[in-house]
């Protein structure tokens, strides 16, 4: 009997869609399990060549490399995937794996496995295997071998610095890595006894990733370890299949083990070129280190009580106007008529000093609330331990964090229209506006809703506004994830700056603000740079920023002696109002989808959360604009 031919026959009978086989494989696999119980003949030919054929060949690839990240990062295994999608792996001639794919051999394959009735399965392949001790006892010492090599991975993986130094303070997490090398040693000596121990030890070494992951707030998180916490986890759970399947062959025989490991197994070699899977699921996990580095100030910009609230409004006042004073001076930095690139780096400057003095005089700037709210949004979702219990605290965040950004949105522009008028007003009584007959009506004009790309840069903007979060919470992450702090008490330079007694004060300063500091210095940066790109490259590139937007609509009303029609003057308010909310939708969406994508909630479930906030809204619209009851 050709054994190759007759099972990629089988597995074309039970693949859905294809000729003979109806769409759903678990009723494919009924008829050829009815089919293979009608041809006895068949069967024992099927049974002594599988028998034969097993024995034979070498599983230890399968059980150690398979379904495991072993590259050291995640460009490393990218590139890998890409290598062997061009290129593929070298043939061994008698490694299963090899002999699995020339059957499996349609692109197809892992999506109708995937939804195989695993009971339905066990009674096939206890069909086509009935006697399974010959083969128990052939490859019983690869399992053995494949759990040695992936304990010495363990414990190489365990002892590497990153990982090394955050389990300093707990040393008995340190040497599980160890005790799991050494108790799987003892294993191959005294056979199932030695089990509990190693169990033990692998379950201590899950307890280690999940207190270094519990730590991540005070000493801060990297994608290197995350990246190795990933792989302790892959290889500590393959080693406890391992163990399942060794204790269901040492002592009373039980299938399911070794079909959880094949399923796992094939699935994973299945998949192997799928970048697209791979990139998604790193995607998860580089979106959880985002929402862990948006740290410390996301409540602040949330708001729960009227007082609260009250407060947003006058801090987003004084926020709206230093921007004021900020488009006023852009308009005079405008005067030198400077090249691009330093007309540009003037622009930013003098946002980024803007932004610095909003910050300290305890200002907000509406639109940069979405991006510092991520780890918050994620801190609902956290404390929930059900899908309906995390949309309904996920829909209780979002209405407050809509609330707060729609009345600083409010707060900036109401203050910042104003005081630009009244910084412009001296100019006009002496005869020298600001701005230009010309430039006040070229100013107005490129606010028009239809004549202009004010909405697309307003999303532009937002966009802007969601990175510059992001870099504010890697600074401050990195502050505490390389202990900036205790290196800064050893500084002579920062001792003499600010003398001794003032030293932990200091340092305390820089840890509370150097995420704002960062945050707030890269966005004004962002803002001046990206319209002189669409300048030096020819595409529409460019900002509408609600606040910036406000002030220079008062500037030039006032140059103009507020010689503008009352049409004018209304399309050109619902414009920057509708810029405000674009600035706002743009950033929170993205903050949104990170804080989604970060803990798995899948899209399936979007519809659940829309259900939520619209019967909200419809009981209590005025919720959305502000607190109708202060919260208990």
């Amino acid at each position: 009997m050709n054994l190759e031919r007759e099972l990629k026959r089988f597995v074309r009978q039970i693949r859905p869609g294809l000729i003979g086989a109806t769409s759903n494989p678990n009723v494919n696999l009924a008829l050829l399990i009815e089919e293979i119980k009608a041809s006895p003949a068949l069967r024992e030919q099927l049974i002594a060549a599988l028998q034969n054929f097993l024995v034979t060949r070498d599983f230890t690839t399968a059980l150690t490399e398979t379904g495991l990240t072993l590259e050291a990062g995640m460009f490393s295994e990218i590139y890998k995937r890409l290598e062997y999608k061009l290129l593929p792996k070298p043939v061994e001639s008698l490694d299963i794996l090899s002999f699995l794919r020339r059957v499996f051999d349609a692109q197809s394959d892992a999506s109708w496995l995937e939804s195989i009735d695993r009971e339905q399965f066990g009674e096939f392949l206890t069909l086509i295997l009935p006697d399974h001790e010959k083969i128990v006892e052939q490859i019983s010492p690869q399992l053995f071998m494949s759990l040695e090599i992936l304990s010495l991975r363990l414990a190489g993986l365990g002892y590497e610095p990153v990982v090394t130094h955050r389990l300093k303070a707990r040393r008995e997490y340190q040497h599980a890595f160890m005790d799991v090398v050494r108790h799987v040693h003892t294993m191959l000596e005294k056979g199932e006894e030695a089990v509990p121990a190693l169990r033990d030890s692998l379950d201590r070494c899950s307890q280690a990733v999940r207190w270094v992951r519990s730590r991540r707030s005070v000493e801060g998180v990297s994608l290197a370890l995350t990246y190795r916490l990933i792989k302790i986890q892959q290889v500590v759970e393959r080693m406890q299949q391992l163990l399942d399947l060794l204790e269901s062959i040492l002592g009373r025989w039980d299938a399911k083990p070794a079909q959880n490991l094949f399923f796992e197994i094939m699935l994973s070699e299945l998949r192997r070129f799928e970048l697209r899977r791979f990139l998604g699921d790193n995607l998860e996990l580089l979106a959880f280190q985002i929402t862990e580095h948006t740290g410390k100030t996301g409540e602040h910009y949330i708001t729960r009580t009227r007082s609260e609230w009250a407060w947003m409004f006058r801090s987003a006042a004084v926020g709206g106007a230093v921007v004021a004073v900020l488009a006023v001076l852009k308009f005079l930095a405008a005067m030198l008529h400077l090249p691009t690139g330093p007309e540009a780096l003037l622009f930013g400057t003098i946002y980024a000093v803007g932004f610095l003095v909003i910050h300290t005089l305890g200002g907000t700037l509406a639109t940069k609330q979405p991006a510092m709210t991520a780890s918050t949004l994620a801190a609902s979702l956290d404390e929930a331990t059900a899908s309906h219990s995390a949309m309904e605290g996920l829909a209780e965040v979002i209405v407050r964090t809509i609330r707060s950004q729609l009345i600083a949105m409010f707060g900036n522009v109401f203050a910042a229209i104003p005081v630009a008028i009244l910084l412009c007003a001296p100019l006009v009584y002496l005869n020298h506006p600001l701005l230009s007959q010309e430039k006040a009506l070229s100013t107005l004009a490129s606010f028009h809703p239809f004549k202009s790309l004010s909405f697309l840069y307003a999303a532009q903007a937002g966009v802007l506004l969601f990175v510059s979060g992001l870099l504010a919470g890697f600074a401050d992450n990195w502050f505490v994830f390389n202990h900036v702090g205790s290196r800064l008490r050893q500084s002579e330079l920062l001792k003499k700056m600010v003398g001794a007694p003032n030293l932990d004060r200091a340092i305390q300063v820089i840890d509370h603000n150097l995420g704002a500091w960062v945050g707030n210095a890269t966005l004004g940066y962002f803002l001046a740079f990206l319209p002189a790109l669409g300048i030096l490259f020819g595409l529409p590139l460019d900002v509408r920023h609600v606040t910036f937007s406000s002030g220079q609509f008062g500037a030039a009303l006032m140059s103009l002696k507020f010689d503008v029609s009352l049409l004018t003057a209304v399309t050109i308010m619902l414009t920057i109002l509708g810029i405000g909310l674009l600035n706002l939708a743009v950033s929170f969406s993205l903050t949104l989808f990170v804080v989604v994508k970060s803990r798995k909630i899948r899209f399936s479930q979007t519809p659940l959360l829309l259900r939520m906030l619209s019967r909200r809204l419809r009981r209590q619209p005025l919720e959305l604009l502000f607190p109708l009851r202060d919260p208990p």
